[in-house]
């Protein structure tokens, strides 16, 4: 490697004794000579792909030829791009790849913009509220939380601000006068990441003093790599080399013989004879990290000699990167292989995008209506502190019937949920002291305990099954993940690494994979049919559509076409006689994968031997169809996909009867579509459908009712004459409607007008803008699918759901949802706010559906839980929530969280803890989100673990009285409280407190409180390991 290194350089510095000079290499060469030439250098490329592609060749081989510099792709829609650009040329080691357009543009002069932007340094003094001033007059508007450029938002000690020229908002925390630290941080969720040491802020409108780009590089640029674009100035002091297109001002010019790489296809056993058998001194494979570690496995299997760094004296070196062509340079005896040449295809780097955590969604306004677990049904009125034995405290205000208040302190708010219920009935307001809600929530409980009842029976009999164990991969298994032309996102590796697991377990695999549309759950369907097909088990694919089935069908048998599997789809595109022949083909086993529709479950199908049963859009099954379902084979693997799993499903999985899957990260390239709400208007129609045909896209225009399709057909031709406007629906005939969206995948339509049909239908590449009129009609799953047809490549998508004057309050709310979760990855939120909307009468059967009237939904769902536990014998956490009445102000005061919807979060979680790591964790969200602590919520925190200890030793209530502090527990728990204090030389006793039993001894600071509880845990929990 070093002689072909050195023998490289040597050409190198050829060249670089020339000012002008020409290199005759073909395209992906250029890149590679670019690296060893005279730095800071100016890579100058065509247009905003090869801008991309000479980037990812720079940062690729770099690694290999053991250069280290930074490679700036230059993008001009970026703020601030040319001082981004200057600042890093004056650091010397740069390449910086720019579209020979962009040398002209103006920019701003680095220089003019440091003496006319503001310099925050962390630890450095800066008069607080000078600098406020100093970002109003530069024209940042103030915000209660700060989301767009521009903004700037005060809370307490930390102001946010998001300079017009940074990726992220940045957090900044005060002491005084005093920057302490300064954080990026995600508006969606206001958690900050990495810290920032400087911070330059400039005008909100971002107007400075302007150079030619060009201009203002020339004098730190040492080398100008022109490739394959006609140069115009030629006066530059710097190096010029010219690569694709000549010039005559270079007289002296350089060749050299390049080798193109052969194209392998996927197919591993060619790519093993021309590793073993070429010429080459060195053959670098670089290759996406998923993509290496699966062909290094391959490699090995068929023991092929290769290392994995050049300190590895090997022929095959495996390196990570993302190369986008490869080459052969004979002279020098080097090669270089890409994805390209081994699979057809470019890979790039996937997005990095924050993860969302489940969470309830459930916020508390005034006007809400709550059940107190204890009280019953009442309505939120607000928050209140009031001022009780001269302790300040906070309170919840909850109206009941006939006007009672009560006021809940905050330390009891785990005592209370927002109610849903089982439509838009409203519940009935309990009264304060009276005994209706006990005998309420005792029938809610005892209908809790027959629903349990039945759902374990059913899962334990599952679980007891011995299912059959799938075999680990086969080599075979490995080249078909291989061949997957993207790169598996972060979540769809985990989801398929566990659905593998499950089939390998001798337990029948049921597990529930969730995710947006086109993000990657075919994918898994397909390698766990094929685990199952290379074991000789069957494999039957159900789709709720004729259309669906028809394109899993054409994926699975593309994905498959290398390996010896059959497949087959059963559903009304196929004639009669043609169906009798697939069903004999699987009694016989002559067919591996049938995909269809609920053809499937009809009585006349029979297999051989089915070992795996898929289940794609559940939500659009019936329950006879599901019933059907779990009579085909009760100790079948079965792997359900859905985007919106129906609720039902969804708490199934959360009460942990069912695995779940949840696949959060969008692939390569994939964008939020623009979700609009609004009135049906004929204006915003003929808008939305000419911009999307004007650049040459296609429309979908969703209508729910079949007999509205004509009247809006005459519409449209009204509208846009001239535009090709086709129909369809479920009625049509299947060769009519196989045509239909055949033309209109071929682009042949320009407007598909449709009922709901398209929201499991075919993927459009080309149909970026849907219009669904009205979406009042349609469940919130439905409308979540509608949108998720468009926005699935990399083209910006749009999304119109429009509404009649009048609507219903359920309806408002699924749209408003809608909006709610425009980005990319939200159908799991979506999901869990439908069971808000919808109500949950058709969750566990419509017999349930007064019980959860009654209660509400949560209630209910915790009453079920609990049963399911206690049937299913875990150990059961203990029931006891300690009552704390300590003599402090402990609360999270209006003046550091002003918004009440924070506040209830916050308290929520704080009364939810479990393990005392999660205090520490809302300590750091909260200084992280709203600075330094107050006392008050210091002592909270404190009040919390004290709370936390409290509840492992299983002690009921700690009260402070007059300077003494009372614990009231059962004799024994006191018993042992009293020795423990008693080997401490701690005094106290027991006493009679309130009729109860309880153990007296003097007032503790909080902090020695802690301490002596956390000893005493901890000293039992040694004890009982013994």
């Amino acid at each position: 490697m070093n002689s072909a290194l050195n023998k490289l350089i040597f050409l190198i510095k050829e060249i670089e004794k020339k000012k002008l000079i020409y290199l005759d290499v073909v395209s992906p060469v250029r890149p590679f000579f670019a690296l060893f030439l005279e730095k800071p250098l100016l890579y100058v490329v065509s247009d905003r792909e090869k801008r991309k592609k000479v980037v990812s060749q720079l940062e690729a081989l770099q690694s290999v030829a053991g250069k280290s510099f930074l490679v700036e792709g230059v993008k001009r829609e970026e703020e601030f791009f040319g001082v981004k650009l200057q600042s890093n040329f004056r650091q010397k080691e740069v390449v910086a790849v720019v579209e020979a357009q962009d040398l002209h543009l103006e920019v701003e002069d680095l220089d003019y913009f440091l003496t006319h932007s503001f310099l925050l340094e962390k630890g450095k003094e800066t008069r607080r509220e000078e600098f406020l001033d100093l970002l109003f007059s530069l024209g940042y508007e103030r915000q209660e939380l700060v989301r767009e450029r521009g903004e700037v938002a005060i809370r307490g000690e930390v102001v946010d601000l998001f300079p017009p020229h940074l990726p992220l908002p940045v957090r900044t925390y005060w002491w005084g006068n005093q920057i302490e630290k300064m954080k990026f941080f995600r508006p969606e969720s206001q958690r900050t990441e990495e810290e920032v040491k400087t911070l330059f802020i400039p005008p909100r409108s971002g107007e400075f003093k302007t150079v030619p780009l060009l201009s203002s590089l020339k004098k730190e640029v040492k080398t100008i790599f022109w490739d394959g674009v006609i140069v115009e100035d030629l006066t530059l002091s710097s190096r010029q080399v010219f690569s694709g297109i000549g010039t005559q001002e270079a007289q002296d010019s350089f060749s050299l013989e390049v080798e193109r790489i052969p194209s392998f296809w996927g197919k591993i056993d060619d790519l093993k004879d021309y590793l073993e058998t070429s010429l080459w001194n060195k053959i670098f494979l670089l290759l996406p990290p998923e993509k290496l570690e699966i062909l290094s496995s391959l490699l090995e299997e068929e023991k092929v000699d290769f290392g994995l760094n050049l300190e590895e004296n090997k022929k095959v070196i495996l390196f990570p990167g993302y190369l986008r062509e490869g080459f052969g340079i004979p002279e020098i005896g080097l090669a270089f292989i890409s994805s390209w040449e081994i699979f057809g295809k470019e890979f790039v780097p996937s997005p990095e995008v924050p993860k969302k955590s489940l969470v309830s969604l459930s916020s508390l306004s005034p006007g809400d209506y709550v059940v107190h677990e204890e009280e019953g049904i009442g309505i939120f009125r607000g928050w209140k502190e009031m001022t009780v034995e001269g302790i300040k405290r906070v309170y919840v205000e909850i109206e009941y019937g006939r006007g009672d208040i009560l006021y809940l302190p905050a330390d009891k708010i785990y005592l209370l949920q927002k109610y849903v219920g089982a439509g838009e009935e409203k519940p009935r307001i309990n009264r304060l002291g009276k005994d209706e809600w006990a005998r309420t929530k005792e029938r809610a409980k005892r209908a809790a305990e027959k629903v349990a009842q039945d759902l374990v029976e059913v899962y334990a009999r599952r679980q007891l099954e011995e299912g059959y164990s799938f075999s680990p991969d086969t080599p075979w298994q490995k080249e078909l993940e291989l061949s997957f032309p993207f790169l598996e996102t972060p979540d769809q590796k985990k989801a398929i690494e566990e659905v593998k697991k499950d089939m390998e377990s001798p337990r029948p695999m049921d597990r529930l994979i969730c995710g947006d549309a086109g993000y990657g759950k075919t994918e898994i369907a397909i390698r766990a049919a094929f685990k199952a097909v290379m074991d000789g088990k069957q494999v039957a694919v159900l789709a709720p559509t004729t259309l669906l089935s028809e394109q899993h069908y054409v994926t699975f048998r593309e994905r498959m076409k290398d390996f010896p599997v059959t497949i087959a789809v059963l559903n009304r595109f196929r004639t009669p006689q043609e169906q009798k022949s697939i069903l004999k083909k699987v009694e016989k086993g002559e067919v591996d994968i049938i995909i269809g529709t609920h053809r499937l479950l009809q009585k006349d199908v029979f297999f051989k031997d089915l070992g795996l049963l898929i289940v794609d859009e559940e939500q659009r099954l019936g329950v006879r169809h599901k019933e059907q379902l779990k009579k085909l084979k009760s100790n079948l693997d079965v792997l359900t996909l859905t985007a919106t799993p129906i609720p039902r499903t969804l708490y199934l999985s959360l009460l942990g009867l069912r695995d779940i899957s949840v696949v959060e990260t969008p692939p390569e390239a994939r964008k939020p579509v623009y979700t609009l709400v609004m009135p049906r208007d004929k204006k915003v129609i003929k808008e939305a459908l000419e911009r999307e045909i004007e650049r040459e896209g296609q429309v979908f225009y969703v209508c729910p009712r079949i007999r509205n399709l004509m009247p809006v057909k005459e519409e449209l031709d009204d509208l846009l004459p001239g535009v090709k406007v086709a129909l369809a629906h479920g009625r049509m005939g299947g060769k009519e409607l196989e045509k239909v969206m055949e033309d209109f995948y071929r682009g042949k339509i320009s407007v598909l007008l449709c009922t709901t049909i398209v929201g499991i239908g075919l993927d459009v590449p080309n149909a970026n803008t849907i219009i669904v009129d009205p979406a009042t009609l349609f469940g919130l799953a439905q409308l979540y699918q509608l949108r998720g047809r468009v926005g699935r490549f990399d083209r910006e998508a749009y999304a119109y759901f429009l509404y009649p004057p009048r609507l219903t309050g359920e309806a408002r709310e699924r749209l408003e949802a809608l909006l709610e979760f425009g980005a990319t990855g939200s159908g799991m939120k979506l999901a869990l706010r439908d069971l808000e909307i919808r109500g949950a009468g058709n969750i566990l059967g419509m017999e349930q559906h007064g019980f959860i009237q009654e209660v509400g939904f949560s209630l209910y769902t915790r009453l079920l839980e609990e049963e399911i536990a206690r049937l299913r014998g875990e150990e059961e956490i203990s029931s006891i929530t300690p009552h704390i009445d300590l003599k402090e102000e402990a609360y999270l005061p209006s003046f550091y969280l002003s918004r009440d919807s924070e506040r209830f979060y916050f308290y929520q979680k704080l009364l939810g803890v479990r393990k005392e790591k999660e205090i520490e964790e809302i300590k750091e969200e909260l200084e992280d989100r709203f600075g330094r602590l107050p006392r008050q919520a210091e002592n909270l925190l404190q009040i919390t673990k004290i709370r936390h200890y409290a509840k492992i030793a299983q002690i009921e209530s700690i009260e402070e009285k007059d300077g003494e502090l009372y614990f009231v527990a059962s004799l024994p728990v006191l018993l042992g409280l009293s020795q423990y204090m008693e080997e401490r030389g701690k005094e106290g006793r027991l006493f009679n407190y309130q009729g109860r039993e309880a153990f007296k001894t003097k007032m503790l600071p909080l902090q020695d409180l802690v301490s002596l509880l956390e000893g005493m845990v901890i000293e039992s929990v040694q004890w009982q390991s013994r």
